[in-house]
């Protein structure tokens, strides 16, 4: 997934094929990295050709894992769960794991004939096969708005037959010998029209030890291995199990609403979806934004997430008025919209106020926001949603938004920058945040709250399943992460 960093996946890659070369996990485990290092050393360079880790370089990875014992430890540990629960849902990649020596790939890698590569052409071709006809037939058939979408694995493991198989239908060349899916017969690019067909091979590799796609989350303690579109049931199963419906909602999680600009919808006793801008400051020169869906809960590290035209796509299978309203399209034009306003209230406060001898903001006390700057739809929903789906008090209007200016986190002094410097763009692009998003997070609670029971729970399962690719159409994979993980 995005959140684990590329040196961290390729050191699972590298903990793993020494693994398989020792044919035994890891016990006792070394206290730190030097220690894995001193004991392991002649192992990592045995088996480095069965190792791709294409731009991270093996002193790049050591570094990291010399200050961060948590990765260090989560190393350890994936590599050896990996090996003890491949025994059960992935026989026949641990009997090649089992014996001394190393006869399987461990990648990273990228580029035109890599396994990573390969399965993204692959991707491409079907994505934009079943694009195409949803346009020509005028269907709705699931596509994906990245890889990552429809694969989180960030490294595979892979045999040489493997590997051969892949390359060759990325290619788009005939194959030499059609392969064997079932009753269908494969024999080139052009077979993949359907995610089900590229998801079958997949499955099949999985079961034939020749592919075994992995998604990593930080585990430094305990780690779970689950097993996502591979075994019958296994993600109906993890719905029931955790109880993912529509649990309600959060729109402020302190009593201070100006504190966050995030919205939740709660999925599970312990997870939500959280809806938030992850955007830059373009080095702040000008502000970037990307309104995001976000699994939260776990406690190392997010469960996948989503952003763009997916969020309108997803609830649009069950709500096409929730679908439209969030749509890609839509959702920039309500950025650009609250980035107007917060401008326009950043000249108003601007001419009112001062500075003091130590440089910080000193507001007339007495001075008001112009209505005429709030007089609009986003801040008068967002005014709204605010006393609707809080329990604080505000006010009035003007009293709300004069108190957004004047609140810490979104004056000059709570958006200096790292160098101390008093970031007038700062402050613009954190005000417009919380317009935005108060704004979306409150309409989209509205679209649950006014939902049947059915359809709520069945907007919250259907975001759930394509944040964390577990849909239908997503790849079969592992995911090795932290006993909380979602």
């Amino acid at each position: 997934m995005a959140d684990s960093p590329k040196w961290a996946e390729a050191a699972q890659a590298i903990f793993c094929a020494v693994l398989d070369y020792e044919g035994k996990p890891f016990d006792p485990k070394p206290r730190n990295y030097a220690a894995f290092k001193r004991q392991y050393g002649k192992q990592m360079k045995a088996v480095d050709r069965n190792v791709k880790h294409p731009g991270v370089s093996l002193s790049t990875i050591e570094q990291n894992l010399t200050k961060d014992q948590d990765w260090y430890d989560s190393s350890i540990n994936i590599a050896n769960k990996v090996f003890t629960e491949t025994k059960n849902i992935a026989r026949k990649t641990h009997n090649r794991i089992r014996p001394a020596g190393i006869e399987l790939f461990y990648l990273r890698d990228e580029g035109r004939g890599s396994v990573m590569g390969s399965i993204k052409d692959i991707y491409t071709h079907v994505n934009n096969t079943v694009k195409e006809k949803n346009r020509l037939t005028r269907s709705n058939d699931l596509t994906f708005n990245d890889l990552n979408k429809w694969s989180p694995a960030d490294i595979y493991i892979a045999s040489a037959a493997g590997k051969k198989i892949l390359a060759d239908i990325a290619s788009g060349r005939q194959l030499s010998k059609p392969y064997k899916l079932g009753k269908t017969h494969l024999t080139s690019l052009d077979n993949f029209v359907t995610f089900g067909i590229f998801n079958a091979l997949i499955r099949k590799m999985i079961t034939k030890g020749d592919l075994l796609p992995l998604s990593l989350k930080k585990a430094p303690k305990q780690v779970i291995i689950k097993t996502i579109n591979f075994l019958p049931g296994d993600v109906s199963r993890a719905l029931e199990k955790n109880d993912v419906r529509y649990h309600g909602y959060i729109f402020s999680k302190t009593n201070d609403v100006y504190n966050s600009k995030d919205v939740y919808i709660k999925i599970t006793n312990t997870h939500s979806l959280q809806f938030r801008d992850k955007g830059g400051t373009g080095g702040g020169i000008a502000p970037v934004h990307s309104y995001q869906c976000i699994i939260t809960g776990g406690k190392q590290s997010l469960d996948g997430s989503m952003a763009g035209d997916g969020i309108g796509k997803v609830l649009g299978v069950t709500n096409a008025r929730a679908g439209k309203f969030f749509s890609g399209s839509n959702i920039k034009r309500v950025i650009a919209d609250a980035n107007k306003i917060s401008s326009e209230m950043n000249k108003d406060m601007e001419t009112n106020s001062a500075y003091d001898d130590n440089g910080k903001v000193a507001f007339d006390p007495d001075y008001m926001i112009d209505e005429s700057v709030i007089n609009n739809k986003i801040c008068n929903s967002v005014y709204d949603y605010a006393k609707k789906y809080t329990s604080q008090s505000f006010g009035t209007k003007q009293e709300f938004y004069t108190n957004l200016y004047k609140h810490d986190q979104y004056g000059r002094e709570g958006t200096r920058t790292k160098k101390g410097v008093q970031n007038e763009i700062l402050t613009q692009r954190a005000i417009a945040q919380f317009l935005f998003g108060k704004y979306l997070g409150g309409k989209l609670i509205t679209f649950f709250e006014s939902a049947s029971s059915k359809d709520k729970n069945e907007m919250a399962i259907n975001l759930v399943l394509y944040t964390g690719s577990r849909t239908k159409q997503s790849s079969p994979h592992f995911k090795a992460s932290d006993l909380s993980s979602f």
